[in-house]
């Protein structure tokens, strides 16, 4: 790889730092980590009493979004079928039923679950020669699954209709309506708070590979444990003793051994490489089927995402599914030309530290409310992570780079084959540098015969962010027009009386519900390193609303297309979309060149979205109407970006399609040559002209 510019030495230690920190499945040994909203991970490397690996979620059963599934009812149930000469048996299961735990979060997810974790759970057999069921009594969304004669008798982790969890002993039939999840366990690890176990039953005392289910004393945390064994120098496997103390150590009082041997299967969705991933080992690396998976969602309820959105440009990157539309025949793609802004980051500015001065002030006059004293130790976690790092990319947007590498150069591989360059440009900011680093390290992997150059400095961040034609990056009467939005909008009254016993803590109301707000949306972007924390709680609907509508106004008009300041805006990217017309051409008559990768920030893009006349993110529109018509979390969220994909024929003909966020855009007043595909020469003539009919030069 070759550098240039003034921050070789600062990229080159960026690339050490984003390597130590590029897998979550390290910092897991380390400290519990995020997987989504109310899901925790943590791993476990013990020496005492005996090598022994084992690994932990921690599942927050109240947390908004947590959910369930699990395998559902054989298709073949209840059938009678032959297993022998005047002999038949109803089918409970069948030996295609069997599933692979990873399969079964493919399949869950494919069906539009967001499964973030999948384990094995119930046993069962035998499946080889004949129908099987699986032992005792096992529930899954309410529909009973197993034939087998005592229902009843045994373990039970149950998840009630109701949310609810607990463990059941011989549950009664009068239990039965009550439950959507059942699954069968062997015997108890806690009971509570006490061993559940004859301590000298050689049952409970053999060192196995294990998988159980634990739950603390107010029922509200599920903690799933899984560890490795049979795998000497390595981890050599736990007993019911083992399991208990690890469940005291999560905080557990209560705690049931599932199947676990060679069906332990412990699974976490990776959204580094966008396919699941089974963190525990098997001895031989041999993996079973499973009888009854069960998958833990998170993240995936609407009115959650919906809140999350109205953080606007401050909005997490969404991985939404992408489909190609076929280009014409003959046509292969070669080259790309893109524009990222950097992944999620902390508050740029003092925002974090301000609020918390602020409720900190008031505490110290005894003027903070209960609600008040909570809030000030949320903002506390808040600012805590970005203290010293203000500005900075966190883990979440670096996973959020690495990702979009892995999808662009899975999704055009035909671009990235053979030793061809790949040129980068990046502004001088750290959090631009850092995606930078974990994008292209991403794609390095991806292809690893590709020549990689950067540059970097004053050059190239006035070119992929040049500053506007007024003073201080903001047109005439835009801050008068964001005063008025604000004053319209915004209602802190309810606000500060409910956090502050008087109103005279607060010396702006105005500029301290904004700033606690963007503390609010901030937490999304610190997902991994917040585990969990939120602010949003302590602001009611209509305040949120307010807050986001105006944010969406003064965001859309501060950098976008709107009627009064656009083409101040569109006149800011002309250096960059000469860039792109440039480069394209030479990357045309040059093979060698696979792609150009610019990193900068939204208001670098979104000046060039509004000059390209894009669909959707570079529309014209009254500011007022942004938070519904083109809302910033669509189109300029964290990480967003802009991909030319170019794609030619044997005779040289080019044609070129534009991404946005990864999906086929069309470009206004442009007609494409078939479905999203423009002829490049028509493209770069509508791009010129936009800067020619902007005064540029």
């Amino acid at each position: 790889m070759k550098l240039h510019g003034a921050a070789l030495a600062a990229l080159a230690a960026m690339f050490v730092l984003c390597a130590a920190a590029d897998d979550w499945r390290e910092l897991m040994w380390e400290r519990p980590v995020s997987i989504g909203r109310g899901v925790s991970l943590r791993a476990y490397a013990l020496d005492t009493p005996r090598l022994m690996k084992a690994y932990v979620a921690r599942i927050d059963l109240a947390a908004p979004g947590v959910g369930f599934t699990a395998t559902e009812r054989d298709p073949k149930w209840g059938q009678e079928v032959a297993v022998g000469t005047n002999k038949t048996v109803r089918v409970g299961l069948s030996a295609e039923r069997q599933e692979y735990t990873t399969d079964f979060m493919k399949r869950r997810r494919a069906e539009g679950k967001n499964v973030v974790l999948a384990v094995n759970t119930s046993g069962w057999g035998p499946m080889k020669t004949k129908p099987g069921d699986l032992y005792r009594w096992a529930v899954s969304d309410g529909v009973e699954l197993s034939y087998k004669k005592n229902p009843s008798s045994g373990y039970f982790f149950i998840i009630r209709k109701d949310g609810t969890a607990d463990f059941v002993a011989h549950p009664p039939a009068s239990i039965t309506n009550e439950v959507a999840y059942a699954m069968y366990g062997n015997g108890f690890v806690l009971r509570g708070g006490e061993y559940g176990f004859p301590a000298d039953n050689p049952k409970f005392t053999g060192l196995e590979p294990r998988m159980a289910f634990g739950l603390t004393a107010d029922r509200r945390t599920l903690v799933i444990l899984a560890v490795d064994g049979r795998q000497p120098g390595y981890s050599l496997g736990a007993s019911y003793a083992d399991l208990a103390e690890i469940f005291k150590r999560e905080g557990c009082t209560d705690a049931l051994n599932l199947d676990g041997g060679g069906s332990t299967s412990f699974v976490v969705f990776d959204d580094k490489s966008d396919r699941p991933d089974m963190l525990n080992r098997h001895p031989g690396g041999y993996v079973r089927k499973i009888a009854l998976n069960f998958g833990i969602t998170a993240d995936g309820d609407r009115d959650r995402l919906e809140l999350e959105r109205t953080a606007s440009i401050f909005h997490s990157y969404e991985f939404a599914p992408v489909e190609d539309t076929p280009p014409p025949e003959g046509l292969k793609p070669f080259y790309i030309s893109h524009y990222g802004r950097h992944g999620s980051r902390r508050l740029a500015g003092t925002d974090a530290a301000d609020a918390l001065a602020e409720l900190e002030k008031a505490d110290a006059k005894n003027l903070l409310t209960g609600e008040g004293r909570e809030l000030r130790d949320a903002v506390r976690l808040v600012a805590e992570a970005s203290a010293g790092m203000e500005g900075q990319l966190t883990e979440r947007g670096a996973a959020e780079q690495r990702r979009l590498a892995r999808r662009m150069a899975g999704r055009f591989p035909a671009v990235f084959g053979g030793r061809r360059r790949v040129r980068c440009q990046a502004t001088d900011a750290h959090r631009v540098l850092a995606s930078l680093a974990n994008f292209t390290m991403a794609l390095k992997e991806c292809a690893p015969e590709s020549d990689f150059d950067f540059s970097t400095g004053p050059k190239y961040t006035e070119r992929l962010k040049h500053r506007y034609r007024r003073a201080n990056n903001v047109p005439g009467g835009a801050r008068e027009r964001k005063g008025r939005y604000d004053r319209e909008w915004i209602r802190p009254e309810g606000f500060v009386a409910r956090m502050f016993t008087s109103p005279e803590a607060v010396e702006d109301p105005l500029s301290s519900i904004r700033r606690l707000f963007a503390v609010a949306s901030d937490c999304q972007c610190l997902r991994t390193e917040l585990c969990g924390a939120d602010i949003y709680r302590f602001f009611t609907k209509d305040e949120i609303a307010g807050l986001s509508r105006a944010m969406s106004a003064w965001h859309y008009m501060a950098q976008r297309n709107s009627p009064e300041f656009g083409d101040d805006r569109a006149w800011a990217a002309q250096w960059l979309a000469r860039d792109f017309v440039e480069r394209a051409d030479g990357a045309i008559a040059d093979d060698r060149v696979a792609a150009d990768l610019r990193f900068g920030h939204d208001s670098g893009l979104g000046p060039l979205a509004a000059l390209l006349r894009l669909e959707g993110a570079g529309d014209r529109i009254a500011p007022e109407d942004a938070w519904q018509v083109s809302p910033g979390w669509k189109w300029m969220p964290m990480a967003a970006n802009l991909q030319m994909v170019f794609y030619r024929d044997k005779g040289g003909d080019v044609i070129v399609k534009v991404l946005y966020n990864e999906r086929e855009t069309l470009v206004r007043g442009l007609e494409p040559f078939s479905g999203p595909y423009y002829r490049w020469s028509d493209l770069r003539r509508h791009i010129l002209g936009a800067v020619q009919g902007l005064g540029g030069h």
